[in-house]
């Protein structure tokens, strides 16, 4: 189970990180998304771990780079569209149902 935590906590920012450098996102609800998930994932690999078993460290590098994330997403946001331009209702709806569920999931887990 700990390396399934140690996955969600540095994993996922790193690979948020690498999404928004390389630009891989389609638009700025992508973006949120992405960010959102980021803090969901920490936010779950700290409720499913026995901290006492990992390094306090670790959850501080997934926090950071989660930080780092978030702060280089500023550099991305103007480059991109509130929303692709196929299909917006359709995008709308699915991303604006991403966020409500990862709403209340990080409500659960707080």
């Amino acid at each position: 189970m700990k390396y399934v935590a140690i996955a969600l906590a540095v994993g996922y920012p790193l690979l948020a990180l690498w999404q928004i450098r390389t630009r891989k996102l389609r638009d700025r609800l992508d973006l949120l998304i992405v960010l959102a998930a980021g803090i969901l994932f920490l936010l779950l690999a700290r409720t499913i771990t026995n901290w006492q078993d990992l390094p306090p460290w670790l959850w501080l590098v997934g926090l950071a780079l989660l930080a780092a994330a978030t702060a280089y997403s500023g550099w991305a946001w103007p480059d991109l569209p509130w929303l692709r331009p196929a299909r917006p209702r359709r995008r709308a709806v699915s991303a604006a149902l991403q966020l409500v569920i990862a709403a209340v999931l990080v409500a659960l887990l707080v």
